[in-house]
């Protein structure tokens, strides 16, 4: 457990800290969000997890979850975001379908969105939305997933719509579960009918992700302790360490609190903290997560899940 938190404090050390070599164009601005509140009060780590909403963060997962579940985020009084998933068994595996939506305003000049946009806000209304279907199987004791993505975006009198893939792994190693994922493959985003007081020259590029992480789960009498770890690479070279934690306490059959914590590399607009909490009464779940974000400001995200 200790080796995994290091691993995360000493990637965060020695990371690089220019933000500004992150590229920009890069588009749609819903495939770059938090999508469940549990990862999100773990340090946005999800990629082996084993909740419903892991088919946003590695469909390779699916071979365990479970259940349905929707969560709602809050980034300023013009900007928040939703996500729905649910899963069931399939063959050996698991299936999956879920949707996320965005709505936010800009500024009249701003194509793509950038994440900063939100707090900025505009008169240009903004909206983002995508279907999302997942698949996984064990194949001689690997979990392999995919995930099928059709996304489109509305800014303005621009509109765009693509298709993207996701793909995953996940293994269990020396009581360590690892899992990687490669996020948002496809074709670049180039919307169309878009007005000359915004500047756009070239298609915007997806936001490809390449995530591996590796969690732990400790039991013991009153309390179980679960650790996760991530690096995430960015299309552009931007490395994203994160790791967070949970601390679960039960007093009653069926009756569990959760408190959570984490930590990460911020990208723009991002703060490096997380936190959370989350009560589980017999199948029900309600968690909690805010993130930091920058100029002091945060985000809170609040998430139902029946298993």
């Amino acid at each position: 457990m200790h080796s995994l938190l290091k691993t995360v404090l000493v990637a965060m050390a020695v990371a690089p800290a220019a933000l500004t070599a992150q590229s920009e164009d890069l588009a749609p601005v819903i495939m770059r969000l938090p999508m469940g509140a549990r990862p999100l009060a773990m340090g946005n780590v999800g990629v082996t997890s084993r909740d419903d909403d892991v088919l946003f963060y590695n469909p390779a997962q699916l071979t365990f979850a479970r259940g349905m579940s929707v969560s709602i985020e809050q980034f300023s009084s013009t900007a928040r975001t939703g996500a729905l998933s649910t899963v069931t068994r399939f063959n050996n595996g698991g299936i999956a379908i879920g949707a996320t939506v965005a709505q936010f305003n800009a500024p009249i000049d701003a194509y793509p969105v950038l994440r900063r946009d939100f707090a900025t806000g505009g008169p240009v209304n903004g909206s983002d939305a995508s279907l999302v279907v997942g698949l996984a199987q064990v194949i001689k004791s690997i979990r392999v997933g995919a995930t099928a993505k059709y996304v489109q975006e509305a800014v303005g009198s621009s509109r765009n719509s693509a298709a993207l893939f996701d793909v995953g792994l996940g293994r269990e190693f020396f009581g360590y579960s690892f899992g990687l994922a490669v996020q948002n493959l496809g074709e670049s985003f180039a919307p169309t009918n878009i007005p000359e007081a915004i500047v756009f020259d070239v298609p915007s590029s997806l936001p490809l992700r390449t995530t591996l992480g590796a969690s732990k789960n400790i039991n013991f009498d009153l309390f179980d302790v679960s650790a996760t770890a991530a690096v995430t690479t960015l299309r552009d070279g931007f490395v994203v360490p994160a790791g967070g934690g949970e601390l679960t306490y039960s007093w009653l059959d069926g009756y569990t609190i959760q408190l959570r914590a984490g930590g990460r590399r911020p990208q723009p607009s991002e703060g490096p903290i997380t936190a959370g909490v989350g009560l589980t009464i017999d199948r029900l779940s309600i968690d909690y997560a805010l993130e930091t974000l920058s100029g002091s400001r945060l985000a809170h995200r609040i998430g139902l899940r029946v298993r």
